[in-house]
């Protein structure tokens, strides 16, 4: 073998873990705060889209806030998506809680039978069990929440689930990770916000410890490029957990659309970067105490990665286009 055809096997195996190769449908488990923000609501919609095409298969859906109306609404939009029976696990004890504009709404007038958070199994047992049952490398997780749940199951001890470690197990059968939180690159001043705010030891956790590849997305600017949700206020689409969530949370704020940091994440984690997005992987996440963040140059750190941008050409319209029939595409097929 030549040098330069060593070079670009060698750049092919790096990237090996965080590219769209892999066979179809991508595993996944989706961890979510869902409470704080409603694009939470719309990327748990949109990866039944997803799945609808193909192209994703729900292994279970992780709640990382103790509102105990997070799980129940959560449910309802399984259930609604035709997805009734998808295990969801949830953080049980020190964890974040805070209030939700839509959370109780849905829970109240969608059907779900998950009853309060209370009743949810926990996330760490929820996680070890179906990762332990999942083929090696095989499990994309994608968290638009808090890193509560992720940072549990790299503490978590063996068991009769598995003989492994949680950090072995996820070593074992966990391709990569999607972190959505903070803002990217911002290399100039340290920055604080959105996912790494209310439990910030858990991030410094997962940026240190995670074995595996991470690809850090944000929202800012950045998500702000793809305004979606519009398609919600649809007469004909109105009567669904989605919709009804937008509508609550958007509230008195004069607009009917919202940005889509927690679409983003999602669509990278199952259909991957590579059609729309850069990827930025020189330098590393550095976490500071308190939640706050600043990318930085030295030392690299192989597994951190970070998308902050579109490819050159591409118009933002087109993403948006293709995140709201996604997020649609299920409510349509209910109805």
């Amino acid at each position: 073998m030549n040098h330069k055809k060593l070079a670009i096997f060698i750049v092919v195996l790096f990237f090996a873990g965080i590219t769209a190769v892999w066979p179809q449908p991508v595993n996944i488990i989706f961890d979510t705060d869902m409470e704080s923000d409603v694009d939470d609501v719309g990327a748990l919609a949109m990866l039944h889209g997803l799945a609808d095409a193909g192209d994703a298969d729900i292994l279970a859906t992780m709640v990382s806030s103790l509102n105990p109306w997070s799980v129940p609404t959560v449910d309802a939009v399984n259930t609604y998506c035709g997805r009734p029976d998808i295990p969801i696990g949830a953080v049980k004890t020190l964890g974040v809680y805070r209030n939700s504009k839509y959370a109780r709404i849905i829970a109240d007038e969608f059907p779900q039978d998950a009853g309060l958070g209370e009743t949810a199994e926990n996330a760490t047992h929820l996680y070890r069990r179906i990762l332990a049952s999942q083929p090696d490398s095989s499990v994309v997780i994608v968290t638009v929440g808090y890193l509560t749940n992720l940072s549990y199951l790299l503490s978590s001890t063996p068991d009769d689930i598995s003989p492994l470690s949680g950090m072995d197990l996820v070593r074992r059968k966990v391709r990569h990770l999607v972190c959505m939180g903070g803002r990217y690159p911002f290399q100039q001043n340290p920055g604080r916000w959105g996912n790494f705010k209310p439990d910030p030891a858990a991030i410094v956790h997962i940026a240190r410890d995670w074995p595996t590849n991470i690809i850090f997305t944000g929202g800012g600017d950045f998500a702000d490029l793809f305004p979606t949700g519009s398609l919600m206020f649809d007469f004909a689409l109105k009567s669904n957990p989605v919709s009804r969530a937008y509508s609550v949370f958007l509230q008195g704020r004069n607009r009917k659309y919202h940005h889509s940091a927690d679409l983003i994440a999602v669509y990278i984690a199952v259909r991957g970067w590579q059609n729309f997005f850069e990827l930025h992987s020189r330098g590393y996440n550095h976490i500071f105490g308190d939640g706050t963040h600043m990318w930085r140059l030295q030392p690299d750190d192989p597994r951190h990665h970070y998308v902050d941008n579109i490819k050159k050409g591409i118009d933002p319209d087109d993403i948006t286009r293709i995140f709201d029939d996604l997020m649609v595409a299920p409510i349509k097929k209910a109805q």
